[in-house]
């Protein structure tokens, strides 16, 4: 699948980034993700000014920031193949969303350090604003709790 390998290459951005840097098990994606496209994406409007963004148009975004690379040409079949490949994406977000409706909502997903060492991580994504945190069974076995700068966060 070309878009798949696209989504991994880093060769594609100026600084060692491709979009599964981020964007890898869901990570970075907000609930907006789940609407269809066109949709308001907070990146688009804080940075570019833009209201709602198609999903070509949000594949290129990224690629110039964060990658720090140049936009593809919108006609290639590498345009092609990533947006694909995010539409895909998209579907398997909305079944993430139907099964863990709190992943979204967590502020501090992408910042969590200790999130790979975190062995209740995939069981819990919501951590600290999760309604249901009484039931996570792996609350306290979590070893990185004191090196998680997002922890004392209410």
């Amino acid at each position: 699948m070309a878009g798949k390998a696209l989504f991994s290459d880093t060769s594609l951005s100026t600084n060692n980034l491709s979009c599964a840097s981020c964007h890898t098990g869901y990570g970075a994606y907000k609930a907006s993700f789940a609407q269809p496209y066109p949709h308001a994406v907070d990146m688009a409007t804080d940075l570019y000014g833009m209201k709602t963004v198609h999903a070509d148009e949000m594949v290129q975004l990224c690629m110039v920031t964060p990658m720090a690379g140049k936009p593809l040409d919108w006609k290639s079949k590498e345009l092609a193949a990533l947006v694909a490949y995010v539409e895909g994406e998209q579907k398997g977000f909305k079944a993430h969303l139907a099964k863990a409706p709190c992943a979204a909502k967590n502020p501090c997903a992408a910042r969590n350090p200790c999130a790979a060492k975190n062995p209740c991580a995939a069981k819990n994504p919501c951590a600290a604003k999760n309604p249901c945190a009484a039931n996570n069974p792996c609350a306290a076995k979590n070893p990185c709790a004191a090196k998680n700068p997002c922890a004392a966060r209410k």
